[in-house]
């Protein structure tokens, strides 16, 4: 199929975007192991591409430019990362096979790049707590474009690139996480994509909707990246939210409390696959699910798993994968903010999430295999992209919180893209949807919820004004006894003697210029002369002001990015990243 009619398909079959600006909708539409890459902005369109990659499953990749002219490049997620991972042509060496550049996603030639700015080679820090980067990228500056050239999708100059090599990460990655690069100090950071992207208005703020997709759901389900928001449309909302952890290079952490599993004949025989709750880790730059050893051998005794020392992988030969896919069990995983209180809950998989093949260069030959890893220690205790499958993961790096859901698949299913925006929105609990305000979704009868901080301000405002009303009736007070007393003085005539008691209380000499017996007093109480306003020239007292009343000031102690909400909506523009 041509591009011209790949578009047109996927216009058809979409009706929710449009050639024209009116739907601010960028769809990059898959169909057929297809990813798909969704990005909101003024203008609508909508391009093919057809992949899927990966050697250790067939997960939905997202294709991005880099360089002038652009190279395309397919990568995966990742929620650790924070600059984008390209696979430099030293990847591809003998012994490696012809096809080795394809299954990579394509290789990024750096001295094709006119606009490429090498800053030169630095250690690779994610993923090191499993071993996979012991090795320096390539890093540099280039620029970036969010799908292919020509489709209208957002570019970005001069934006972070590492290059590697290192096998053990076989595709590319888009790093999601905004946290800025430090080259060789901490006083020149280099800014993140997703940062520039909210700096510019690109992405309503720094957060994301991602799952991995199903290629056993329905016609094979996609996976969906959305930047500055998530689409609701793709999982049902629990009520559970987490808060960052303490580490920042593993922040986003939740409780396994218990891992189950059902066979479809007796789904009353249940066997519990996790002996003692652990702390785990959701990481989608990796496929496996990483466990401690006592767990790695319950899945072992229950689904009759054999480890091969060579690969440190559960093969699975032709034998056991037969009689597996006859069991059709169910593996249940039940997730919490700490692992033995609190709020739960339950995301089920069926076999066929487990069911996937490894190929080069893990192993010489594409064989079945069961994505489990035996954890070295706590540190590796992990939760990727097999567990992505079926649950959908929200993060809000404005917040510091993030949710995880699990998947909804129905047929025809249409995409609800919800932009969060950190002062209304939060993340929908109990089954129903939060809609921003400024939302192609939105509607007038939309429930935001009001911040804290908006709380906070009004208060605050509604202090001022009273603080104001109050001096200025004090001092509409004060001048009417000045008159008053003034009145009662002008009364006593001039050959009367003022008693001795009123002498002491009000000796000439201490009162007000505008009372004593001269010139003036006639002048301010009399019609011939303009009255003189006791506040004025350099007798006027220093104007009080309130501590919060520089119009220069933001009140940073209120910044709506300080806010401890959960998950909010923000505006309009947002990138939505189907996958492959």
């Amino acid at each position: 199929m041509g591009i011209d009619s790949a578009v047109q398909s996927a216009l058809d079959e979409t009706p929710e975007v449009q050639n024209g600006p009116s739907k601010q909708r960028l769809e990059f539409r898959l169909s057929n192991n297809i990813a798909r890459f969704l990005v909101n902005i003024k203008a609508a369109g909508a391009i093919c591409t057809t992949f899927r990659d990966g050697n250790d499953g067939p997960w939905s990749s997202f294709t991005l430019g880099f360089g002038t002219p652009t190279q395309n490049v397919r990568m995966l997620v990742s929620t650790t990362g924070y600059q984008p991972w390209v696979v430099l042509p030293q990847g591809c060496a003998a012994p490696d096979p012809s096809t080795c550049a394809a299954s990579r996603g394509e290789l990024f030639l750096t001295n094709a790049s006119t606009t490429w700015h090498n800053e030169g080679l630095f250690a690779l820090e994610a993923e090191q707590h499993l071993g996979y980067t012991d090795d320096n990228g390539q890093f540099g500056l280039d620029t970036i474009t969010l799908g292919l050239l020509g489709s209208g999708a957002p570019t970005e100059t001069n934006q972070t690139v590492i290059g590697i090599a290192n096998p053990n990460i076989y595709m590319g990655l888009l790093g999601v996480n905004p946290k800025s690069t430090n080259l060789t100090n901490f006083n020149d950071p280099q800014q993140s994509l997703m940062s520039t992207l909210k700096e510019k208005n690109v992405i309503p703020s720094l957060s994301y909707g991602y799952t991995a997709g199903a290629q056993y759901r329905l016609k094979q389900v996609l996976g969906s990246l959305t930047l500055g928001g998530y689409d609701a449309a793709r999982f049902t909302p629990s009520n559970l939210s987490f808060g960052f952890a303490a580490d920042d290079s593993r922040d986003l952490v939740v409780g396994i409390q218990s891992i189950t599993t059902q066979s479809s004949g007796n789904p009353s025989n249940t066997t519990s696959l996790l002996p003692n709750p652990i702390l785990s880790f959701i990481d989608a730059a990796v496929a496996q699910i990483w466990l401690p050893l006592e767990a790695c051998q319950a899945f072992e005794t229950a689904f009759g798993l054999q480890y091969d020392n060579s690969s440190e992988l559960y093969l699975v030969n032709s034998t056991l994968h037969t009689t597996l896919l006859a069991q059709n069990a169910s593996i249940t995983f039940k997730i919490g903010t700490d692992t033995t209180t609190g709020q739960t809950i339950n995301i089920t998989f069926p076999y066929a999430a487990f069911d996937l093949q490894v190929s080069y260069p893990l192993v010489e030959n594409t064989t079945n295999y069961f994505p489990l890893k035996r954890a070295a220690n706590e540190t590796q205790y992990t939760l990727g992209r097999t567990f992505l499958q079926e649950s959908y993961l929200i993060v809000d790096y404005e917040q510091s919180n993030f949710s995880v859901n699990p998947c909804v698949f129905s047929e025809n299913q249409q995409q609800n893209i919800t932009a969060i925006r950190p002062t209304l929105t939060k993340v929908p609990q109990n089954g129903t949807t939060s809609t921003p305000a400024s939302s192609s979704k939105s509607t007038s009868s939309s429930n935001a919820s009001v911040s804290i901080g908006a709380i906070v301000g009004i208060v605050i405002a509604a202090l001022i004004v009273l603080a104001v009303l109050s001096l200025g009736s004090w001092l509409v007070l004060k001048r009417r006894r000045r008159l008053r007393r003034d009145a009662e003085i002008a009364e006593v005539p001039d050959n009367q003697t003022v008693p001795s008691d009123q002498k002491a209380e009000l000796p000439s000499e201490s009162l007000p210029s505008e009372l004593r017996d001269t010139d003036n007093s006639k002048a301010e109480l009399g019609t011939g002369e303009t009255m003189k306003s006791e506040l004025d020239g350099k007798d006027r007292p220093p104007v009080s002001r309130h501590e919060l009343s520089d119009p220069g000031s933001p009140w940073p102690e209120l910044d709506s990015r300080e806010r401890p909400a959960e998950m909010y909506s923000p505006p309009a523009v947002m990138h939505e990243m189907p996958g492959d």
